[in-house]
């Protein structure tokens, strides 16, 4: 057995007791990664409980006052007055668009996530797509007392713009529907759109709560909601602003985010325009002409 002198032996020592606090710090670190991969496991189960309980009654609940009221018109013996039949078809229109614009933002996002969803890109006329969106969420703005104001400029109104029109048209929806959402009583919503060389850039204002700085990263996740339980006031599951981020990202553009507590809230879209040798098809007048965005309110 070799015998050591006691410099040697302090030094093999000292060797030994640095590697095994090494492997103490590794065993930490490694288990600190367990205990936050668990953390985000346990919380994205919870965001995704969360997530169908609210998408559960926001679908139940138009789809309930829908066949209600169609089984009252059908069922009846005599038919309602004039004025209390289009009220009654009103209110089926209103609960019916709004399941639509639910749905479609859950197969967005399947389609996101997916991977599936991929640009299809044509010369689009921006003023007609943008304007069909403001007038599909004139109903929710009047219910509300919201004034939506919408200014486009002469540049955007004189040429078309090489994009995905379908994915413009979802991005604006869920930005204008989430603005009227958050807006006070009485409130205004304010749209603007401009081209930049090369790019279009769209902001949508609110006036209402704002959103605390802190916060802004999670709004755009998906199923994050800033309400909850027995605080949440507004409708919503989580989706809309993902969806944004995901459209925006997709088309090669950049979303941002200026608010405060208190202050309201301007998102900014800025999407580059496709080159021609990009997907899509060119249709003879050079402008896409889409499902109808009649058939889309929040």
């Amino acid at each position: 057995m070799q015998v050591l002198p006691d410099l040697e032996l302090i030094e093999e020592l000292r060797k030994r007791l640095e590697a095994k606090d090494k492997a103490y710090r590794d065993l930490a670190a490694v288990t600190a990664k367990l205990e936050e991969l668990n953390r985000k496991l346990v919380e994205s189960e919870e965001l995704k409980s969360s997530f169908l309980s609210n998408i559960r009654n926001e679908i139940n609940n138009p789809l309930t006052s829908v066949l209600a009221m169609s089984e009252l018109l059908a069922g009846g013996e005599e038919m309602p007055d004039e004025k209390t039949l289009k009220s009654i078809a009103g209110l089926i229109h209103k609960d019916a668009f709004s399941l639509n614009f639910q749905l479609r933002n859950i197969f967005a996002a399947a389609e996101l996530e997916a991977g599936e969803a991929v640009p299809s890109f044509t010369n689009t006329d921006i003023e007609s797509v943008l304007r069909e969106s403001v007038s599909s969420l004139g109903t929710r703005a009047s219910d509300k007392g919201v004034r939506v104001g919408f200014d486009i400029s002469a540049e955007v109104k004189d040429a078309p713009f090489r994009t995905d029109a379908e994915k413009l048209q979802r991005i604006f929806l869920n930005l204008l529907a989430n603005a009227i959402e958050y807006s006070r009583e009485g409130g205004e919503v304010s749209a603007s759109v401009w081209r930049e060389p090369g790019r279009l850039v769209l902001t949508v204002r609110d006036n209402g709560a704002g959103i605390d700085k802190k916060d802004h990263r999670a709004v755009f996740e998906r199923f994050k909601q800033l309400e909850s339980g027995a605080t949440k006031q507004h409708a919503g599951h989580g989706l809309g602003l993902s969806i944004v981020k995901s459209s925006v990202e997709l088309l090669g553009g950049a979303i941002t985010l200026e608010s405060s507590t208190g202050k309201g809230a301007m998102f900014t879209v800025s999407i580059p325009e496709a080159d021609a040798c990009m997907g899509g098809d060119f249709l003879s007048e050079g402008t896409e002409f889409f499902d109808s965005p009649q058939s889309e309110r929040f």
